[in-house]
């Protein structure tokens, strides 16, 4: 599916599916998921040396093709920025569930022990 998009410029997913569906017949879902697993798949491939170009996303700017580290930074601060939220999400979490462990409830009182 991925080979069948030009992706010199970048894209939206809105631009993506209708040229899938216009172009070729091919539907995806309305969040285009099998397209981000395509991309997934592809990337995998492009980091173990197997495809030319690595596809790089931007929620400002959508998707595009990209064959130097320089053209894909735009990308690249968008996932490390999720990243970083991330670990932050799952640091609140692990927390919570350390003071939950440490307290101890009278559940008939409804007190904290």
């Amino acid at each position: 599916m991925i080979e069948l998009i030009d992706l010199s410029n970048w894209k939206k997913m809105h631009d993506i599916k209708l040229e899938l569906h216009r172009e070729y017949g091919i539907n995806i879902s309305r969040d285009g998921r099998e397209f981000r697993r395509a991309k997934e798949i592809w990337n995998k491939h492009f980091s173990e040396g197997n495809r030319p170009y690595y596809i790089t996303h931007s929620t400002k700017f959508g998707y595009k093709a990209v064959t130097n580290i320089e053209d894909a930074e735009e990308g690249l601060k968008d996932l490390e920025s999720r990243s970083r939220k991330m670990e932050k999400e799952i640091r609140q979490v692990k927390r919570g569930f350390q003071l939950l462990k440490n307290r101890k409830y009278d559940f008939e009182k409804g007190e904290i022990i």
